[in-house]
């Protein structure tokens, strides 16, 4: 419930109270057991994008303090990331075989899994490493317990909404007109902070806003799910050994496109929708919302 952000009360305390929630969650998941380094991985990477949409949020009050603070949470996600897309890998298989299950039931195939299995296991220098996260999240969580954040009241967020809103305009036509994997990538990300923003804005208007993450959530995951495949199709280009012989190949390269192109289709029908206002209009209604919560304690 930390990653709020309530209009009854200061915006900029309840920013920086949103940051330090996120980092001390990252720090938690960390520190979970190493049978479950693997979630804690996942679950920390989380925790750097939504504190990335929360500064995205502020981008213009905190001013010079953006580029440094959004660097260092996208270099904390970034050293997490080679073992979580190998994890990733595996999920994304997983999910595959649910549409095919006769078919990723043989024993070549239960063969590739193997190997998605042991490239997703950890690390030795897992440790080193995350105690090198560990020190860079206390250093942040020092400055963004003294983040400047000049403005008030919803001024403070306005800018930011509207120009994330207006970004994941642009890139979902981007997408559109090509869908390649890199286009529709960068849309993910700009769906995603459309997502923590919705989360942070849930105390606005808790009914408008619960149902705009539930669609907003499932946009995400399917075009996560097409990464996570254009991935899986790249991995079988460069490395076909891995999936069998020629025969396995070409069928899972074709169950890979059909199935990229079912989560497109439904992502940019979901897209069409969530993005149908104008950035100014929707803007405008939140901030109305705004005013309403603001005016209730009155």
């Amino acid at each position: 419930m930390a990653y709020r952000i309530r209009p009854r009360c200061n915006v900029a305390k309840e920013v920086r109270s949103a940051a330090l929630d996120r980092i001390g969650e990252a720090r938690r998941a960390l520190r979970l057991p190493a049978a479950q380094r693997a979630e804690g991985v996942h679950q920390a990477r989380k925790r750097f994008k939504e504190l990335r949409a929360l500064l995205r949020l502020v981008r213009e009050p905190l001013g010079d303090s953006f580029k440094r603070e959004n660097r260092c949470a996208r270099d904390l996600g970034r050293a997490l990331a080679e073992s979580r897309e190998a994890t990733a890998m595996l999920e994304s298989w997983d999910a595959l075989a649910k549409t095919q299950r006769s078919f990723f039931a043989g024993d070549a195939l239960q063969q590739v899994r193997q190997r998605l299995v042991e490239r997703a296991e950890p690390t030795a220098k897992g440790g080193a490493l995350e105690a090198d996260i560990e020190q860079a999240l206390s250093d942040l969580a020092g400055r963004a317990s003294e983040w400047p954040l000049e403005g008030k009241g919803f001024a403070l967020l306005k800018g930011g909404l509207e120009r994330s809103y207006r970004e994941g305009r642009r890139d979902l036509a981007r997408a559109q007109r090509t869908p390649d994997a890199e286009n529709l990538h960068e849309w993910r990300k700009r769906v995603k902070d459309q997502w923590y923003h919705s989360q942070l804005l849930v105390p606005c208007w808790p009914q408008d806003f619960k149902r705009r993450c539930r669609h907003l959530k499932r946009l995400a995951d399917d075009l996560g799910d097409d990464h996570d495949l254009a991935m899986m199709g790249q991995l079988l280009a460069d490395e076909p050994a891995l999936f069998g012989d020629e025969a396995t190949r070409e069928r899972l390269a074709t169950l890979i496109e059909e199935r990229r192109a079912a989560l497109q289709a439904a992502a940019f029908a979901s897209g069409q929708r969530l993005y149908a206002e104008s950035p100014k209009a929707l803007v405008k209604r939140i901030e109305a919302y705004w005013r309403i919560a603001r005016a209730e304690r009155d």
